[in-house]
């Protein structure tokens, strides 16, 4: 017996975002992010027309300005890395790394996880759980190199320390506002494992049935 139009339409109707509050969280978490890569992370990597087009040139300048305050209140590594303004070339490398992890990885996560969450499209989610791998690595390394750094007021510091010593405001400048990119995607991690194993399962019990099914059709 065939299922109705109307309950097979309900069973694969999109439910609003408004009504599953952890996938909200992703969302805005996703378009925040999304913004921030591109308007201050990727901002060394963009092409040079960027600081000479007219509008581009002020906008490319604004942001600017705001990494250039952030990076002399902080010290951040990855700022001073993907900038250029290590002491040495190999200094923090894997921040540059980093860097340009977003452009395959953390951008097109975003992008695709906003459309998954928003359409409730289950066969993206290898991409979430793609995103948050990268992002709990990043972010980890972050937070660790943060805490590892010399502390400016240590005057015992040899010159290349001292040259990557942080204040401790500078230190929890950095560290606060990262807080929210490792506990998110944490809890977006083994919230995605957990999914994606409940549909594997689902699938192969069905796959299981319909094979069961096939071959009973073959005895008769």
């Amino acid at each position: 017996m065939s299922q109705p139009k109307s309950a097979k339409h309900a069973s694969t109707a999109v439910k609003p975002l408004s009504s599953r509050p952890l996938d909200m969280i992703y969302y805005w978490f996703f378009a925040i992010h999304l913004v921030l890569s591109l308007a201050i992370d990727l901002l060394p990597v963009y092409p040079a027309q960027f600081q000479t087009w007219p509008i581009l040139k002020q906008v490319f300048a604004f942001f600017k300005a705001v990494v250039d305050d952030y990076t002399k209140k902080t010290n951040d590594p990855f700022m001073l890395a993907t900038w250029g303004l290590v002491q040495r070339p190999w200094e923090f490398h894997f921040m540059n790394v980093f860097m340009w992890m977003e452009v395959p990885i953390q951008i097109p996560g975003c992008i695709i996880g906003m459309y998954a969450l928003q359409k409730e499209k289950k066969a993206l989610y290898p991409v979430l759980l793609a995103y948050t791998s990268a992002a709990l690595v990043t972010t980890t390394t972050v937070i660790f190199v943060a805490f590892a750094a010399p502390s400016a007021h240590d005057k015992t510091l040899d010159p290349v320390s001292k040259f990557y010593a942080m204040t401790e405001e500078g230190r929890w400048s950095i560290i606060y506002p990262t807080i929210p990119y490792l506990v998110i995607p944490a809890i977006m991690w083994v919230d995605m494992m957990v999914r994606i194993t409940s549909l594997v399962k689902a699938g192969a019990k069905a796959q299981n049935a319909a094979i069961r099914v096939e071959n009973g059709k073959k005895l008769h």
